[in-house]
């Protein structure tokens, strides 16, 4: 019973010596009860995954409508500029005064943008995160039996 093949032929029913019937019938039933475990833990987790994947596309889609707002309302904000510094007649020497100091506006454009760099590469880094969570989550979903009760008994000690 040391090493794992021995575990799984108790399980399986192969038995340790003189083990009688009943002993056997329990470890099948353990065994069987472990399997169902096993299915529903890897089924909660495929459904933990999708629900996971879900929110990102809500959350990113939500997000490129809103930076796609901000951009055409910046669009009009400046043709309005333009529009009533036109209709004031304000001269050139003025409009750089006026440049000056909406200076400020442009550097809290370029922080926006570098928070929206930030984001979008965290999400990256979690999509990728997620990925490698389902590959894992694949490899282990299509490991044999006697994997995973090497693994139920390196858990178990």
């Amino acid at each position: 019973l040391s090493s794992p093949s021995g575990v799984l032929r108790l399980l399986v029913g192969g038995g340790a010596g003189g083990e009688d019937l009943a002993g056997a019938s329990e470890s099948r039933k353990r065994q069987a009860d472990w399997e169902r475990q096993i299915e529903s833990l890897d089924q909660k987790e495929v459904e933990l995954h999708q629900t996971q994947l879900r929110l990102i596309r809500e959350q990113t889609s939500t997000f490129v409508r809103d930076v796609s707002a901000l951009r055409q309302e910046m669009s009009a904000m400046r043709a309005k500029q333009a529009a009533i510094e036109e209709s004031l007649g304000i001269s050139q020497g003025n409009h750089v005064s006026i440049a000056q100091s909406h200076a400020t506006m442009g550097d809290r454009v370029a922080a926006l943008e570098q928070v929206i760099g930030d984001w979008g590469r965290r999400h990256e880094a979690h999509a990728r995160e997620i990925r490698s969570l389902q590959d894992a989550h694949e490899q282990q979903r299509h490991s044999t039996v006697g994997e995973r009760m090497a693994y139920v008994e390196k858990l178990l000690g």
